[in-house]
């Protein structure tokens, strides 16, 4: 029986969001419920969200826009991530979370050729499709996790039927704040805290993953068009050889063995002057386990060929 999913994801900026939707839409061990968009402009993530699930012929998952704001009251961004005059407090605060669009807008699909945004909040989404669920529906995160956290806020019984959640986000071989904790640490916490059992995924093995040209050529060789839109969108993302970080984490349902993990607990760090963000991963020790399990070790390979072959098979 396919395993139920909710992604939560910022896509259309880095490439590997749109690349993790599609490898859920090829792959018959997942069952997509819902797509759920976070950070900045949520709407137009939406729409990029819509323009893959109409070229793979699946318009009927629902898609709903989510917070494009943050919990934490310490986050700052480079002024590179933010638009127009950085002068300005008013058009920083809009165009933060209303007037930036997505590196890769331009490859979606006119909001006239897509069905309409669900007509729920993606808070209000996750808490209601979890809550009618059978306690078998994981949300995977490939984003800032200010959604989540704000479902877990909102409904205290939300725990206890979510069997595991699954996480792009971290890392525990340097010290850095890492992007989608950065987005909203205090969120990051917050499900961290939870108890739920999660399967972290983070830098240490998603930097091990990155397509090749060759890899690249295959994919503009396809016909198809959901291959033809994830060429598009890599283009105006234009960052060269792209690295499978959220795919990665979406492959650790399908092909549990394509990564080593150890278990334990994570912490995310919110006192520090240089270090807010940072998360901290503690082995558990003797036989106690923790609610958490942390990928230390990938076969870098095997998981751009998964990729590759089932994307093509869309």
């Amino acid at each position: 029986m396919a395993q139920k999913v909710i992604l939560d994801t910022d896509i259309g900026d880095d490439i590997d969001d749109a690349y993790a939707l599609a490898l859920i839409l090829a792959s018959p061990e997942l069952e997509l419920v819902g797509v759920t968009t976070v950070f900045q402009n949520t709407v137009a993530r939406a729409r990029q969200a819509k323009t893959i699930l109409k070229l793979a012929g699946r318009e009927e998952i629902p898609v709903a826009a989510g917070c494009g704001g943050c919990m934490s009251p310490r986050v700052t961004y480079r002024r590179a991530d933010l638009p127009g005059d950085q002068n300005s407090l008013a058009h920083l605060a809009e165009g933060l979370l209303n007037d930036v669009r997505p590196s890769q807008d331009g490859t979606a699909l006119p909001w006239e050729e897509l069905t309409p945004v669900h007509p729920l909040h993606a808070v209000n989404f996750i808490v209601d499709t979890i809550m009618k669920g059978d306690g078998d529906i994981i949300p995977i995160t490939i984003g800032g996790m200010t959604n989540l956290a704000m479902a877990l806020m909102m409904e205290p019984r939300l725990p206890t039927k979510i069997p595991r959640i699954v996480s792009m986000c971290g890392c525990f071989d340097r010290q850095i704040s890492e992007w989608n904790i950065r987005c909203d640490p205090v969120a990051a916490a917050i499900v961290f805290n939870s108890q739920i059992p999660m399967t972290v995924v983070g830098l240490d093995v998603t930097t091990k993953c990155r397509l090749s040209q060759s890899h690249l050529d295959r994919l503009a060789a396809s016909g198809q068009q959901v291959a033809r839109n994830l060429v598009a969108a890599t283009e105006a993302w234009g960052h060269g050889l792209p690295t499978l970080h959220d795919v990665l984490a979406v492959e650790t349902l399908i092909e549990p063995d394509i990564v080593g993990t150890k278990n334990g607990r994570v912490s995310v760090e919110l006192a520090g002057a240089q270090t807010y963000g940072y998360t901290i991963f503690t082995p558990a020790e003797g036989e106690g386990r923790g609610p958490h399990d942390v990928c230390l070790q990938v076969d870098g390979q095997r998981a751009c060929e998964l990729w590759l072959d089932r994307v093509l098979s869309l």
